[in-house]
């Protein structure tokens, strides 16, 4: 039996000092990873945001989100080249849960 697959949001924070190019190399690397392996990606820049404490001796960072179609496989992959990357501070991985509406007749 097949496991279907998975809506998830990842959301990365990258260090602070990386440059404009630094991240929107990122961006692809992450988005070209997950589209070889056969998903669908979403991805958007959210900017520097002011971090709550202090991560790794940054209190800012730049936060990326990407929303992907996955399974456990997949995840597995992802998160080994996420705990490569120097770049990254912290990195959540959230399943959105679907949300079907029924229609009253």
């Amino acid at each position: 039996m097949k496991r279907e697959l998975g809506m998830y949001e990842l959301v990365l924070l990258f260090k602070y000092n990386s440059t404009e190019k630094t991240i929107s190399e990122k961006i692809e690397f992450y988005k070209e990873f997950l589209t070889q392996k056969g998903s669908q990606v979403m991805a958007k820049n959210c900017g520097k945001k002011s971090l709550a404490y202090m991560i790794k001796g940054f209190d800012s960072a730049v936060s990326v989100q990407l929303v992907f179609l996955g399974n456990g496989n997949l995840l597995k992959l992802l998160n080994t080249e996420i705990q490569r990357d120097e770049c990254v501070l912290r990195a959540v991985t959230t399943k959105l849960v679907d949300q079907q509406f029924k229609l009253s007749a």
